[in-house]
């Protein structure tokens, strides 16, 4: 019989050790990536979510964090600014397409797309959602065609889109900011439809 130990010696055993140590790392930071963007770690809580939120305080894929504070509550005008709430909103910028066209050639809806920059101004974290921005069209509101919901945290911003589908006859159309249960800011909306009726 032949004793021929071929043993191994301490170097070889490093790239082991460092593979195992670097996959230990990497979970750990997996896991507190998870934590906190589930709101766990997080030192800021929101002072009340919505009921049919999951508890998530992610930022959807069209919001932007923007950190600087807007000036103290102001009524409607030129800008497209009003306040309802502990919020501020802004309009920043609107899209109007035709998103279904008749038998006689001409629109028969269009779709509207809002850019939005909503603050909180009373420093009170609170979620955003499908609620808080709504549209009036001819005295019915319409909820937004894509998903809102996201938090503002204290006393900062966060920049959103809104996607309406509006009926090409429509004549009175506002923009409704704030939820229904707290106070509602409405903020009219001056779209040239009349060519395409």
């Amino acid at each position: 019989m032949n004793d021929n130990k071929t043993g191994t010696s301490w170097w070889q055993t490093i790239p082991g050790i460092l593979t195992g140590i670097a996959a230990v790392i990497t979970a750990l930071g997996g896991m507190l990536a998870v934590l906190y963007q589930s709101g766990l770690l997080s030192n800021e809580v929101p002072s009340s979510a919505s009921a049919n939120s999951s508890g998530l305080t992610q930022l959807p894929v069209n919001a932007t964090v923007v950190d600087e504070p807007t000036k103290e509550n102001s009524p409607p005008n030129k800008t497209g600014q009003v306040s309802a709430g502990h919020y501020n909103f802004k309009l920043l910028s609107t899209q109007l397409e035709s998103y279904s066209i008749g038998q006689n050639g001409k629109p028969q809806k269009y779709s509207l797309r809002l850019s939005l920059r909503v603050t909180d101004v009373m420093g009170k974290s609170d979620y955003v959602d499908g609620r808080t921005i709504r549209l009036s069209v001819d005295g019915a509101e319409l909820m937004p065609e894509n998903s809102i919901n996201f938090a503002v945290y204290d006393r900062q911003s966060a920049e959103t889109e809104a996607v309406f589908i509006v009926p090409a006859d429509a004549s009175a159309i506002a923009l409704l900011l704030g939820r229904p249960e707290d106070a509602v800011a409405k903020l009219p909306l001056t779209l040239d439809l009349s060519d395409n009726r």
